[in-house]
């Protein structure tokens, strides 16, 4: 017995139903601005010094007017090499003479050589 059966076939349709244009536009309108530039020049002045300070007064950075003075500031090591006597040693001889007496045995050996014709 045939049976019946039912299938769907789906199907896409692109419709335009209205139209957009985007455009875009530059306008530019000249404005004037003010203001003042101000140009800053340094002028950098190296004073040698050469002074020796203490270790309780270093000099601080200051302000002498529209001058800026920076110390600085180097370390130093002194070494002195010197020589120090630290002592003497003194070596004096003394030749003494004492007699001296002992008995040693000594060994020796003597030879007798003797002929038939004596």
């Amino acid at each position: 017995m045939p049976l019946a059966e039912e299938k769907v076939a789906l199907t896409k349709q692109k419709i335009i139903d209205r139209r957009i244009q985007i455009s875009r536009k530059t306008v530019t309108d000249e404005q004037v601005v003010e203001t003042d530039l101000v140009h800053e020049e340094v002028i950098i002045n190296r004073v040698t010094k050469n002074e020796i300070i203490q270790p309780d007064r270093i000099p601080a950075a200051r302000q002498e007017g529209d001058v800026y003075i920076i110390p600085v500031i180097r370390e130093e090591v002194e070494i002195i090499r010197r020589q120090v006597l630290v002592e003497e040693i003194h070596l004096q001889k003394i030749v003494t003479k004492e007699p001296f007496q002992e008995s040693v045995w000594l060994r020796r050996q003597e030879l007798n050589i003797s002929t038939d014709e004596e």
